[in-house]
């Protein structure tokens, strides 16, 4: 648990499994924060040597006010790697996190060993947006003021249909995450800002990369297009879609998701 400076700001990051294992790099989305990884790193430090951090503008790292853009959250992960001395990484991005992966992987293209895109998209003319009703919900900051119940208000969008009646054990430990981010609404409103600047549509055929992209069939706040569009439109990538889940995919279908994530960066091919 440390923090550095990095691009003008202090990122907080966290570190799990030996460091003799090939580094992993997680970058996480909007509003989230180390502690919502608790599905991912368990597993996957078995294997890698994971890094996994703070967005600026999000948990313990600097809550920066809005003004910056999805090319400098890319930069600040670049700048991570570059601090603890990792020349490249397998790179595993959700959501608006697969928004700064592929940033990324196209301004650091060094850094990156190979890439997983997870409920992600590419922005732009060629993104895919949510239903309005879904959007107004992200833009609207009349809370109950309880972010647990917040969390709970949400789960119709965030999770796949019947999973939060099926399973209310992980919906219970999610909405503690949630209950627990210390994020202020103007550091939540810079990072929403900065997920509007991201448009790589036009330039996904110069990821080279091996490529991953994952998605959940039922997901309503980044719609499934997305992923197909991204796997069509970057050279070579394979898709993975996982029957049922919603946005929180990587929750939903955890073991499925890390065997996959395993299996893909350890393959010898690429």
């Amino acid at each position: 648990m440390s923090k550095i400076h990095v691009n003008g700001v202090e990122l907080y990051y966290e570190t799990a499994g030996s460091a003799d294992n090939p580094p992993l790099l997680l970058i996480t989305g909007l509003a989230g924060y180390t502690a919502g990884w608790w599905a991912q790193v368990p597993a996957l430090s078995k294997s890698f040597y994971v890094i996994y951090y703070d967005n600026r503008g999000a948990g313990q790292s600097t809550q920066s006010p809005p003004g910056y853009t999805m090319t400098d959250l890319a930069d600040d992960a670049a700048g991570l790697l570059e601090a603890l001395k990792i020349e490249s990484a397998f790179v595993f991005g959700v959501s608006m996190g697969g928004m700064i992966a592929q940033n990324l992987a196209l301004r650091h293209p060094q850094k990156v060993r190979k890439l997983a895109l997870g409920c992600t998209t590419p922005g732009g003319a060629l993104g895919v947006l949510a239903a309005p009703e879904v959007l107004a919900e992200l833009t609207n900051t009349q809370t109950s003021g309880d972010r647990r119940q917040d969390f709970y208000n949400r789960a119709w969008f965030l999770v796949g249909p019947g999973f939060a009646e099926r399973h209310p054990d992980l919906m219970a430990k999610m909405a503690d995450v949630s209950a627990n981010n210390p994020q202020t609404l103007m550091a939540y409103m810079g990072q929403l800002q900065a997920v509007t600047t991201h448009d790589v549509g036009e330039r996904l055929g110069e990821i080279t990369m091996p490529t991953l992209v994952q998605h959940g069939d039922q997901d309503r706040l980044v719609p499934p297009e997305n992923g197909r569009i991204l796997a069509e439109r970057i050279p070579d990538a394979h898709l993975i879609m996982y029957k049922g889940a919603g946005h929180l995919y990587m929750i939903e279908c955890a073991d499925a998701v890390n065997k996959d994530l395993q299996t893909f960066f350890l393959e010898e091919k690429g």
